[in-house]
């Protein structure tokens, strides 16, 4: 028992059970699952995988602008980093592809992380609004 309080108490932050990588790759699961069966609960569901507050959005203007996304819309994460120097920021490099006349059409792109302390989960930047990092920044080759 007291080994388990020791352990417990250590200080040592709490580590989420899923990865910013997983977080990504769901989220953007259930956004190609909308464009793809329609439906409420596939946004739904990737609307909570957000930061919510950093984005100032509700739930119907997050809903407004993943209807945008094309048809056929597809992610694949193409790698991960988390901070070094401030471990509760994360950025996943992706490729979005798209359908086109003339096949695939990829565009390589990142998306941001927060590590939310209140539920110790990943919430996707999905305005940046939080941060807005890009690799530079987060690997510290941002001239400093």
């Amino acid at each position: 028992m007291v080994t388990l309080l020791a352990a417990c108490s250590s200080g040592t932050p709490n580590v989420p059970e899923e990865g910013p990588d997983v977080v990504a790759s769901r989220f953007y699961e259930y956004i190609s699952e909308a464009k793809l069966r329609g439906g409420a609960a596939p946004a739904r569901a990737a609307y909570k995988l957000i930061n919510a507050d950093s984005s100032k959005l509700n739930q119907s203007q997050f809903v407004e602008i993943i209807k945008r996304y094309p048809p056929g819309f597809r992610v694949e994460l193409t790698g991960t980093e988390i901070d070094s120097d401030d471990s509760d920021k994360a950025l996943v490099t992706i490729v979005y592809k798209m359908p086109s006349d003339f096949g695939d059409y990829s565009v390589n792109g990142e998306v941001s992380l927060d590590l939310d302390p209140h539920t110790n989960s990943w919430k996707i930047d999905f305005t940046g609004e939080n941060h807005g990092l890009g690799r530079a920044d987060l690997v510290g080759a941002g001239g400093d």
